[in-house]
């Protein structure tokens, strides 16, 4: 749950009232007399009952007092404003029909809320500075079928440590910034030095409503997925991202570096999408990417490519994505069609494509570009199928959202842990189960074969098979 110490402030005077989400006074009513009017309960059939439950059910407030909403039950009027407030917390993440319904209930209860310390407007419910994380905890395993390097050891149980901070600079500036540990903090590895380090891999100022875009960012941040999630990387990537929509039609834009060099090559990634919806359950999305990074190989196959020959100079080319909704299900579909400039013992014009299917309800990517599931809502829990085909050189090294996301020994050739994205035919099934409040467990698993043997010295196409299973903990 993320707090600050002054929405604490905000709402002290609720608790000094004497009233709590239970509804029962904690110091007696008479003392308060002048405040009548607003302990008076809100009328059953009152609209609000049944805007709160709506919020409820999307996970936006955490209902009332037991988890659930209790519509057949009338609350006072600080009761709401309570309720209110916490919304507004989460304006920005929430639907549109929810903003107007979160909107619709601080107009209602404005008065409450400037009791309580809360101001009215979406912007102003921002303090300057707001604190969120993340722990994950993960046991991890792999099965070698060429022969190569097993697990052991600290290898198979790791963590990752993230702290996040944003805030608003004004109305409409804000900035976000966060600090990680690296990828290798193993357990049984304390001593390491690895294992202590940390980065920061996020730092941005956004600024909304300029220079006709409906929002410019700019700093260190995630590649944002690229399509439905062909593309992408979770964090330190600098460039601009810009976004406009005109009614059912969205463009985004980004420019930038997404990955370290020691010739100080410029690695630059440009990207431009159009999104747009065709039907309720039917979006499409087409692009083009032009990337200033080359494609390199060695004969031990330690290369970007996940080959043991050829190389390139740059590549561009243009993607489509599309998002179906049937029923209950998501079925996700990408793209790519790429040319590389100066190839050498390489296709010159590769593909990729993934597809998934999904019961998730949460937002359209490609798993693990997003969860499958709101961490905030318990007892929630939903699967994916997805498989993936790859030529070598299809996407730009850095720039590839499933590079990461298995373990393994990322000096070793071919290595899945390091090319998660180029060469290969990957089955991909994954399970997530939100056990508690703000707490995720996932289970993973991948197998992983090469696209191209004629691109390598393997005895047969078969790489490696990985599993996994995550414990996150959300606030």
């Amino acid at each position: 749950m993320k707090k600050t110490a002054q929405k604490w402030l905000a709402i002290l005077p609720l608790a000094l009232l004497g009233i709590t989400m239970a509804g029962t006074p904690i110091i007696p009513m008479p003392a308060y007399a002048a405040s009548e009017k607003s302990f008076s309960d809100v009328p059953a059939g009152h609209w609000a009952y049944d805007a709160v439950e709506k919020l409820a059910q999307a996970g936006i407030v955490d209902g009332y007092g037991d988890n659930s909403f209790k519509g057949d039950k009338t609350i006072s009027r600080y009761e709401f404003a309570f309720i209110t407030a916490k919304a507004m917390e989460k304006f920005d993440t929430a639907g549109e029909s929810n903003q107007e319904l979160i909107d619709q209930l601080s107009s209602e209860f404005a008065a409450e809320l400037n009791r309580l310390g809360a101001r009215v407007t979406k912007v102003e419910t921002k303090t300057n500075t707001w604190v969120g994380g993340e722990t994950r905890m993960r046991i991890v395993q792999n099965d070698s079928n060429r022969g190569g390097k097993k697990l052991g050891g600290a290898d198979h149980f790791d963590f990752r440590q993230r702290f996040k901070f944003w805030g608003n600079v004004n109305d409409n500036i804000s900035w976000a910034g966060r600090i990680s540990t690296s990828t290798s903090n193993k357990f049984g590895d304390a001593e390491s030095s690895t294992g202590s380090d940390v980065n920061l891999d996020l730092m941005t100022v956004s600024a909304k409503d300029t220079f006709g875009f409906d929002n410019i960012r700019i700093g260190r941040s995630a590649l944002d997925f690229y399509t439905n999630g062909i593309f992408g990387k979770a964090g330190n990537v600098d460039g601009v991202y810009i976004n406009k929509k005109w009614g059912d039609v969205n463009f985004r834009g980004w420019t930038g570096n997404i990955k370290s060099s020691a010739t100080n090559d410029a690695n630059q990634l440009t990207t431009g999408e159009v999104d747009f919806k065709l039907a309720d359950n039917l979006n499409l999305k087409a692009g083009y990417y032009a990337a200033d990074v080359e494609g390199t190989s060695t004969t031990a196959g330690t290369g970007t490519l996940n080959t043991n020959t050829g190389r390139f100079d740059s590549s561009q080319g243009w993607t489509a994505g599309m998002k179906y909704k049937f029923g209950k299900y998501t079925l996700l579909g990408d793209y790519v069609s790429t040319t590389l400039d100066g190839a050498t013992n390489l296709p010159k014009h590769p593909k990729g494509w993934a597809v998934q299917v999904s019961n998730s309800q949460g937002p359209a990517a490609l798993y693990p570009a997003v969860n499958l599931v709101n961490p905030a809502k318990v007892g929630t829990d939903a699967w994916m199928v997805s498989y993936r085909n790859i030529d070598a050189g299809t996407i730009p090294s850095g720039a590839g959202a499933f590079d990461v996301t298995a373990v393994a020994d990322p000096t070793q050739p071919y290595s899945v842990f390091t090319h998660g994205t180029d060469n290969e035919k990957v089955l991909f099934l994954a399970y997530q189960n939100v056990i508690a409040k703000n707490v995720l467990v996932s289970l993973e698993y991948q197998d992983f074969k090469i696209k191209n043997r004629g691109l390598t010295n393997l005895p047969s196409d078969r790489l490696d098979k990985t599993y996994m299973m995550k414990l996150e903990f959300f606030y």
